[in-house]
């Protein structure tokens, strides 16, 4: 039985519209973590996959999948060898977590270096939303002293997350950020180089999850013949994808709470309010994993990259383990 702390720890991240993809995971390894440490004695199979189905079920995020699912197949191990050597399993546990959060952090450094190779040569960009990737790499390079580039910036509501990176940006030194609102795209795209955002998701044929606005964008910017430039680590492909032997894999994306946009009640209004939507590959011009850098056509490199990166020798083992434990209703 998962704890009252635990199920309010998953209320308080499915509740979370503010943090990046990044720091929801980190929150999920946390919670997790805390859950097994407090339950180390009666933790199963059945009560792993339960919590940490709980846990993806707050937000259509593969960084969550690829932060948990490998957590999995590590902890089914280890109680697998507790039950022979009848050992205490809380050091080992705290060492899994760690591992893994080391390990997550290390692709998103090698995707932050990556980019902000490409980033140095440009001399304007256009950039939206709220990133964790996308704002260090350029934090990255105002710190190197290329803070001359011109930062175009689209607002993103209802939540104004534009308005927090512009502001991050121009407290870290930039001398020009132009903050404007969505609709500013099309006069934006005119005057900046390339665009340039993160991933929620990356599918294996290329699909791309993203903040609601990502396919406007890179429909201009290709209609332009400019640049449309993700970048997202490795832990962003579409894990359960794989696993389930499906590439096409689409996530339920929900709706979320209609009073972020309006506070209007009538029965003849409704108020729409998703965050995500899909982009085309053929839209991106250059998708960014970790040292990688895959060029249109994305759908014909990724799947062959995937094949032969170490992601691809543990999801025979991850599949089985995961598909083998039974989940709880809660």
């Amino acid at each position: 039985m998962l704890s009252k702390t635990f199920l309010k720890d998953v209320e308080t991240i499915h509740s979370d519209t503010h943090s990046g993809a990044a720091k929801i995971a980190q929150n999920c390894l946390i919670a997790l973590k805390q859950e097994c440490l407090t339950s180390s004695d009666k933790i199963s199979r059945s009560f792993l996959k339960t919590a940490i189905q709980l846990l993806l079920d707050t937000h259509p995020m593969a960084t969550i999948e690829n932060a948990l699912l490998p957590i999995f197949v590590r902890l089914v191990q280890l109680i697998d060898s507790h039950r022979l050597e009848n050992g205490d399993p809380k050091p080992n546990i705290e060492m899994i977590f760690a591992t893994r959060r080391e390990q997550l952090r290390i692709g998103e450094k090698q995707t932050q270096e990556t980019l902000v190779k490409i980033l140095r040569p440009l001399k304007s960009i256009l950039t939206f939303s709220h990133s964790s990737t996308v704002i260090k790499a350029l934090l990255q390079v105002a710190h190197e002293g290329f803070t001359d580039k011109v930062v175009y910036i689209l607002e993103s509501r209802p939540l104004k997350e534009g308005e927090r990176t512009a502001y991050t940006l121009a407290n870290a030194g930039f001398k020009n950020v132009v903050l404007g609102i969505d609709l500013a795209i099309h006069e934006f795209a005119q005057r900046a180089e390339a665009a340039v955002f993160g991933a929620d998701m990356i599918r294996v044929d290329g699909r791309i999850l993203n903040k609601i606005g990502s396919v406007t964008i890179a429909k201009i910017f290709r209609d332009l013949n400019k640049e449309v430039i993700v970048a997202a680590s490795l832990s962003k492909i579409c894990l359960r994808g794989i696993i389930e032997k499906d590439h096409g894999w689409h996530p339920v994306i929900p709706q979320r709470n209609p009073k972020e946009v309006s506070n209007i009640v009538h029965p003849n209004l409704e108020t729409w309010n998703k965050y995500f939507e899909v982009v085309s590959p053929k839209l991106i011009s250059l998708l960014i994993m970790d040292k990688e850098e895959f060029r249109s056509p994305i759908e014909q490199h990724l799947p062959n990259f995937i094949e032969t990166s170490t992601l691809a020798d543990q999801i025979e083992k991850l599949r089985k383990t995961w598909n083998d434990a039974d989940y709880t209703m809660v």
